[in-house]
Order: C-alpha cells, then structure tokens, then sequence
C-alpha cells in the first residue's frame, strides 16, 4: 500500500514538472539568450519588412527593451519575427556600429525570458558625401598673406563643411579646381566622425584680385566605388578696401661724374606713384644738392649747389633719394656723384658693365663660368672675397670666375651673416698703350712695376653677392621619440573609459630650408596607431591593441613635404597594453610643472626604470581655494596616470608606488587606482563582449559633460584675465633625444594623404575641481617671410587653466581614498 502511494506521488510531481517544462518558451531553431543572424542586413531596406522569421512555441510577446529601436520584435500566431521600424532608414545618420543589438524580453506561458539578438549590417558605399550648403561665397579683405586661411569670411567662420553618413570609408577629401590663388587641405570634424571640413589657403601673397573668383570644389568619399559631389564657392574682393602698389623708382642706382650745372631726375615706374607719396633726401652728402618734386608727384629733380662749396679733397658725393607712402611703403635710390681732381689724366672709356651683381649658386656643386672677366681689352682679379676662400680663376687666358664646393649648412662658414651669402670684390684693369720710359716716368699716377694701371676717376670696382641656394642634401632628424623606445596603452577596456586622445607627438627637423626642410609624417601599415601627418601625433584607432599585447610602430619622416623624391628617416618603437594593474593616478600636493617632471626623471634614474604619463594635469587644489581668499600663497598639486618600464618589462601598481615611497620627499603623495575614478560603469549582458547601448548611452553623456564643462572653463578664462594678472602654467614633458637613428635616402615614400581623423580627448583625473580636469592644447605655427625664409617649426604648447576667487568652485567627483 505504502508502495502504491509513493509512485502515485513521483506520477504527479513528473507530470507537474512536464506541464511546467512544456509551458517554457521553446523554438527549434532560435536561441533566446543570444541569437546572432548569419545573413547580413541591407540598409536600403523598407521600413516595416520582416528581415526575420522563426517558429515558436509558449511565447505570448516579444518586446525590445531600448529605444530608440531600429528593430523591433512581434509574435505572429506561432512565429516570432522581427522587422525595421521608422527610424531604420535614419539609421546611418545616427549610429556608427556595424551590428544592431537588441535587448529583448520574451513573455512566455509561465515565465519571462530576456535576450540579445544581433543582426550584422551589409556595409556599402550607399551616400555621397553631400555639403551642408548648396553654394558658399565669401567676400575677403585685401592685401592677405601667404597660406592665409580664409574660413572665417565663409558662413560666419563655419567654412565649408561636408558629411558622409556611411558607416565605413567615409572619410572626405577635398579638391578645387585649377586656380593661381587657391590651394585646400581637408581636414576631420572633432566629436563628429561623418562630417569633414574644407579649408581654403592662399598660395602666396594677394595685394590685389582683379575680379571675384569662382571656385569649385568637390568632395570625394573613400568607398568603393568612390562617390562624389560639387559645389560652388565665390570669392570676391573686398572693394571698401583699395590697396596701392608701394612707390618704386625707376632707376635705384645712379652712378655719374659731377660737371657744371649737373641735374639728376629721379622718377617713379607709372602706376606707383600717388599724390600722398612723399620725397626725401637722406645722407651726409645731402647738403650739397637742392631738390625740386615734380607738380605731378611722380619724380623729383635734383641739382648740384655751387661747385666752390664742395671741398676739394672730396672724392665723392652719396646720396639716397627716398619715395615713402608709409613705414612698409618706401624705395631708395642711391646717387654716387664722383669728382675728379683737375690735375688727373683723362679718363679711360672702359668701366665696369655692373657696380653690383647678385647671384644665386645652389650648394654641394663646383661652378665655372660664374662671371665673365674681360670686358674689352681690361680683365678683372678678386681683389677680396668673404667668407672663405671658395672663388678662384681657373684659367688665366680665358678669364673666368669659378667655385670650389660649398656647403650652405655650414654653420661655422656663415655664422653671423643674415643667410648663406659670398660677398667678392673684383677689380678690373685696362693695359697701357707702348710708350717711351720718359713718359712713364713723367706720369707720377703710373703704375713703375709693369704696363698694367689702374682706372682712376671711374667705376673699376663690382662688387658680387653670391646667394647660396638650398638642395636637398639632408635627411629628417628626429628628436623625438629615440630609436626603440617604449611606450604604453591603456587596454581597449580602459581607453573605453579614458578616451586617450594621443599615444605621443613626433618631432623632427632638417637642416634645409624652404620645401627641402617641410616635414611630413606616416606610418607604416598597422590596424592600432595612425599619424597626423602635419604635426606628428600619433594617434589610436578603433581597434588600438584590441586583441595584441603589444605592436611595433615605424615612424617614417619624409622632406619636401612627403614628395616621391624627398629624403627619408625612420625610427621605431615599440607599444605595450597597459591595464589597470600597470597604471597608478598619482596627485601630489604643493608642486608644480618642472618639480613634477624633475621628480619623475630622478626617481627614473635612481630606480632604473622609464617613468612615463598618460595624462598629467596641473591645478590649484580645490581644497585650497577657501584658504587663497585669505592669504596669497596659493596651493596646488599636479594629477597624473603612471606607468613605468624596466628593460622591456611594464612595472606592476605595486612596485610603481614603491618607487614613489622611496623617495624622501618633503610633498604629500595620493595613489588612487585607475577604476576607483568611475562611479558609473556599464552594464555588460553575461558573457557577451560587444558593446550595447546602455554602454554608449552613458559614454555619450560623460562626454558631453566633459564638453560642457571645457566651455565653460573658457568662459571663466576669460574673466579671469581682466581680474587677475596671474599667469598660466605650461606643462609639457621633455624626452631624451641622444638615441635617436637616422636613416638617410632610405628609400622615396610617397605622399602622404590629407590628415585623417584626429580625435578629441577630455582629461580624467580624480581632481575635484574643474580645472583639475581640462587642459587646453595649443597648435601655433609661425611663418617668418624674410629675404631667405627659414625652416617652419611647430610646436604644441599646454597651458592649464587656473581659477582666481572670483569663480565659484565646481565640484565634479569626489576624491577616493588612497590605495
């Protein structure tokens, strides 16, 4: 009986359990806990089309979680499909991911069940780029200078801008049609990887633009096949403004023999002179001459006083006519008047052909037959030369002037001079006519040693400028980073977190000049870093040490502005993932900038190691900013993300902050671990590895915090200014440049495409106040324009933002404790 009643019950809890396991949602051939689809979705596809269809069985509803949804799911009869909403066919304005990912709660007959279904996109070049506006038109102020950028008089400063919404090889390149005023560079939109911006440069220097210009330009996406769209721009000069050419005289050298009643007019080239044009005449010999301006203003007379006031051991009268509009325009011409003693002999017809030659000579070559040296009868000799000895007469019977080989980077050659120059006095001499030895001897001015003498009372001196002009005869040399230098990376996981917007900044220089010495910069082929090309920072992408423990990254620096036939430089380094255990945050009290950096390069040294940041940011302490309103010793601290080497190995936390204790340091040290910074962290669905959008929806709103708070850290700038005089702090981190290796004429790379996208990064620190979290990076470059124009130079500069106490403190995250 007992036995009976047992199996009665075990019948009914198994028949339980069989209903209840029957009433689960169930499908064949659909996981519900994570489905991935194996076909890939077109993004041309209606709205409202069932992309998926699978037969079930308990399930009641399916539901998408977030919004907004570009798919959604629905239960029709016994099958559960999915299909695109509405906002599908906005989908590629809107996202950047390749895979759609939903969130999906099923309710089945006695339970809920919840789910990922990920639906792969087909990737395809579907868009044009397409211009923000149909025509652009900008009118420009003249005289401009070279390589002035003129996207502040194009829609407001907004310049010319395009986007393209594809979700891969998107990015935009610019050209403009041929033109004589115009050349343009394309540039990437921070915090916007679809849209692009053209800038328009001057090739040279603009005084005058006869009519408007009308332009072209087209933007060019990088999908296959290529895509492309026009628009027009017109610029037109700015009539309100009217430039006159600068005053130039006609002649700028007038060499003449003084003579009774001698008058010299001097006169401007027509379509230079203007009524406001004003002459002068400047020199200590000007005393002698009276000088009459034209009626027209065009020219000046100027005539000898009275030749008895002239003393007579004067040999020669100078003087400078100058025409002046302003400071900047002005012209000279210089007037030699000689003067010959009574008692002289006649003077010889042969003179010189040129007073002053210029000439240019490129360097590292021998030159012959730079000047001619016999006019007529007369031959010249180098009566000097400087610097140097470089000029010579190669051949005495066919008189002419050759070099030796010179080196325009030699600095000890052409130290002191304004640029690379040979100035050479050639003195020329005629023969003598045969004539009897009582003539010679009555002619006191003779030359007794031979039937050569000099031309007197006349021009026998020219005087040559040779300029030296620039080849190709360098290679880049970088003095920074040194070859074979390592670095760190915060992990994928971490650069998630802290959006580092740079790996490091390569410089490098070259002794040439003009093109020969315009650098740019490339890498070789790699999926994890990427270069700007013009101001060598390196740069991650999207899948910088994703799945490597560490990458080797050759940095290729190429003249000429990356031209085929530029001269080429490598150096290597080497780039290791980071994690948290490797990376310390260390804020240390009462230090600035350059204490800050000695600490790290002493602690390198007596530890063995290589001390690095990832980021390093200098503030007045929060803390202090009550204390600052009573007394003007203000406090500070400088924040920074560590991370050390020794040989090739990355230090872990532990040992790191080891090192800093070792230190007898008379400052207060805060070691903070890199994850205790985040309060909020996302939310990751089981095993699943790809980012969802609850993830992105949290990552969107820390950086338009970060934004927010950047603008009005500016604003605050700014007052700050007119309140307080105080200055701010520069940080930046010198590296040791004494490695570095050279490799010259290595092999032609080609040019390097228009920069791509360089991102923008926002500073994480535990800080709690605002300017502990911003610092403000600065690119100048400076171009100097001068007679012999000099290699550019770039250079980053970083200035941290310092509040005074009339700005309210911002509190942003509480500080952690220390580790």
């Amino acid at each position: 009986m007992k036995m009976l009643l047992f199996l009665s019950v075990i019948t009914v809890c198994l028949h339980l359990y069989a209903t209840q396991v029957s009433a689960e949602c169930y499908s064949p051939s659909f996981n519900f806990a994570s489905y991935t689809h194996p076909e890939l979705l077109d993004l041309t596809t209606p709205p409202g089309s069932v992309i998926a269809s699978f037969p079930v069985e308990n399930v009641r509803s399916a539901t998408v979680v977030q919004q907004p949804s570009y798919l959604e799911a629905r239960i029709v009869g016994t099958d559960l499909q999915f299909l695109t909403t509405a906002a599908f066919a906005q989908y590629e304005e809107r996202e950047i991911q390749t895979v759609i990912i939903l969130q999906v709660s099923y309710q089945c007959t006695t339970s809920t069940k919840n789910g990922l279904y990920r639906h792969n996109l087909k990737l395809a070049n579907n868009h044009a780029p397409s211009f923000l506006q149909d025509a652009y038109e900008a009118v420009v102020p003249l005289p401009l200078p070279k390589h002035f950028d003129v996207t502040p008089f194009i829609t407001n400063g907004a310049g010319i801008m395009a986007r393209d919404i594809d979700l891969i090889n998107n990015a935009v390149t610019f050209s403009v049609t041929e033109n004589d005023y115009m050349l343009i560079e394309s540039h990437t939109v921070l915090n916007d990887p679809k849209q692009f911006k053209a800038i328009l440069r001057l090739k040279e220097q603009v005084l005058k633009m006869p009519n408007k210009l009308e332009l072209t330009v087209t933007a060019t996406d990088a999908g296959v096949p290529q895509k492309s769209t026009q628009v027009s721009v017109v610029i037109d000069p700015d009539l309100s403004i009217v430039y006159d050419d600068p005053p130039v005289f006609k002649e700028t050298f007038i060499n003449t023999t003084i003579e009774k009643d001698l008058l010299l007019r001097v006169e401007l080239i027509p379509g230079t002179e203007t009524y406001d044009v004003q002459y002068s005449l400047q020199g200590t010999d000007a005393q002698y001459f009276t000088q009459t301006v034209w009626e027209n203003n065009t020219g000046m007379d100027l005539k000898m006083i009275d030749l008895g006031d002239i003393p007579k051991a004067k040999p020669i009268l100078n003087v400078v006519a100058v025409a002046k509009r302003s400071q900047l325009q002005a012209t000279s011409c210089v007037v030699l008047v000689h003067i010959p003693p009574d008692s002289d002999p006649e003077v010889p017809a042969t003179t010189v052909d040129k007073v002053l030659s210029v000439l240019h000579l490129n360097e590292m070559s021998e030159h012959q037959d730079i000047f001619p040296l016999a006019i007529e009868s007369c031959t010249y000799s180098i009566q000097s030369q400087t610097p140097g000895d470089y000029f010579f007469i190669e051949d005495a019977t066919i008189p002419s002037l050759s070099s030796k080989a010179f080196d325009r980077e030699d600095k000890d050659l052409f130290s002191g001079l304004d640029f690379p120059q040979f100035w050479i006095v050639l003195k020329l001499a005629c023969p003598v006519p045969s004539t009897t030895k009582t003539e010679l001897e009555s002619h006191t001015n003779w030359n007794r040693s031979g039937p050569m003498r000099d031309i007197e009372f006349s021009t026998d001196l020219t005087h040559l400028n040779i300029i030296v002009d620039d080849v190709n005869d360098n290679s880049p040399v970088f003095s920074f980073p040194p070859n074979d230098a390592q670095f760190a990376f915060p992990t994928a996981y971490l650069a998630r977190k802290m959006l580092p917007d740079r790996l490091l900044q390569v410089e490098a220089s070259d002794l040439d000049e003009g093109l020969n010495a315009v650098i740019r910069y490339s890498l070789a082929a790699n999926d994890h870093f990427d270069i700007d090309p013009r101001t060598g920072v390196i740069f991650p992408l999207k899948s910088a040490l994703d799945s490597e423990e560490s990458v080797s990254l050759e940095i290729i620096a190429t003249d000429r502005d990356g031209a085929q036939d530029g001269n080429v430089s490598k150096v290597k380094i080497r780039v290791f993932k980071a994690t948290d255990e490797q990376l310390v945050v260390l804020t240390v009290k009462n230090i600035d900038p350059n204490t800050f950096e000695s600490l790290l390069n002493e602690i390198s040294l007596k530890e063995g190691i290589q001390m690095e940041t990832v980021r390093n940011v200098f503030s007045v302490d929060g803390e202090e900013l009550k204390v600052k309103r009573r007394s003007t010793n203000e406090q500070y601290s400088t924040t920074a993300i560590v991370y050390a080497f020794k040989k090739d190995r990355l230090l872990p936390r532990d040992d790191l902050i080891g090192a800093f204790k070792s230190m007898d340091a008379n400052f207060t040290m805060i070691f903070t671990k890199l994850n205790d910074l985040y309060a909020v962290q996302p939310k990751i669905v089981e095993s699943d590895t790809t980012a969802i959008y609850p993830y992105i929806i949290v990552a969107a709103f820390f950086g338009t915090l970060v934004v927010a708070m950047g603008a009005a850290a500016l604003y605050y700038r700014n007052k700050i200014r007119r309140a307080n005089n105080s200055s701010t702090s520069s940080l930046s981190r010198s590296s040791n440049i004494s490695d570095s290796i050279i490799v010259q004429h290595d092999h032609k790379a080609p040019s390097s495409t228009p920069p791509v996208e360089n991102g923008s990064t926002h500073p994480i620190t535990n800080a709690r106040s605002l300017s502990d979290l911003l610092a403000i990076v600065e690119d100048t470059e400076q171009e100097n324009e001068k007679t012999e124009p000099k290699p550019p130079t770039q250079q980053d500069r970083k200035k941290s933002i310092k509040f005074s106490d009339h700005v309210e403190r911002i509190e942003v995250f509480d500080k952690y404790p220390t580790s």
